[in-house]
């Protein structure tokens, strides 16, 4: 594994940058989502309360051009057939979440962003241990990293799941835990490592893509494509990581998006 430890550091700092500037708008579009549910006036007093730290959590910045157009992109893949498809199992939704793809949509994500943030907790332990061999720094830099926005997204979506009157996701998505827990003997390595955490991510980056075309509210769809681009990021550095070219397809797939029906499985 030929890795530039420069640009790995480089990219891993564009990333916590880019992080930076999406993760307060997905929060106030989730706070959005949970006063729309909630139809309450404890909801619209949370978003108010977000909507007044606006300017701090932006840091007086504006999300640049390219990942505007990249949100674009993305919301031009969702809302195809295709995407719709790769979500598909309407009647589960509604068994799932009290009748709203919306809501269904937030515990998918959520317990994907568990299931992530458990296998980087995972790596990091067994790279402590030295049970992955040398790990060079700067990827351990981007773990950590990586680890830590799952974490904050895991976080926001359980904030507003319970606003919504429901129970936290805590349980990582049950299909795509049986995958990972049945790969992890099997990874030995910095690049076994990578290679796993890259079906994550691709997992991640796919389901919030097929996700925005299952939403029934448009600005819902905001959601899902404010936080996206960051799990794109993860997966092209990943690709760097394995020497593989950063982002191999033109157009976001659909085909390893986790559906509805996952949720299901937990019972």
């Amino acid at each position: 594994m030929d890795v530039s430890e420069r640009e790995l550091r480089a990219m891993t700092g564009d990333l916590d940058e880019m992080h930076g500037d999406l993760f307060p708008r997905f929060r106030i579009a989730l706070a959005e989502m949970t006063a729309a549910w909630r139809d309450g006036v404890e909801g619209e007093r949370s978003l108010a309360r977000l909507r007044a730290g606006r300017r701090t959590f932006l840091r007086g910045g504006l999300v640049t051009a390219g990942v505007v157009g990249g949100g674009a992109a993305l919301a031009a893949c969702g809302s195809s057939p295709d995407a719709a498809s790769a979500v598909n199992g309407t009647s589960s939704s509604s068994s799932t979440s009290g009748g709203s793809p919306d809501l269904t949509v937030a515990r998918l994500a959520a317990s994907l962003e568990v299931l992530a943030v458990n296998t980087y907790q995972t790596v990091l332990d067994a790279a402590g241990k030295g049970a992955l061999g040398t790990v060079p720094p700067a990827i351990a830099t981007f773990v950590t990293t990586a680890k830590m926005q799952h974490s904050d997204h895991m976080n926001a979506w359980n904030s507003a799941l319970i606003g919504a009157g429901m129970q936290a996701q805590t349980a990582p998505d049950p299909h795509y835990n049986k995958i990972v827990q049945q790969a992890l003997p099997s990874v030995k390595t910095v690049v076994d490592a990578a290679k796993l955490a890259l079906t994550l991510e691709t997992v991640a980056v796919e389901t919030y893509t097929a996700g925005s075309a299952l939403v029934t509210d448009k600005k819902n769809r905001a959601v899902a494509l404010s936080i996206a681009p960051v799990e794109a990021q993860h997966v092209a550095i990943l690709n760097f990581v394995l020497g593989q070219y950063p982002v191999p397809d033109s157009f976001i797939k659909t085909d390893m998006a986790a559906s509805p029906n996952d949720l299901t499985e937990a019972g």
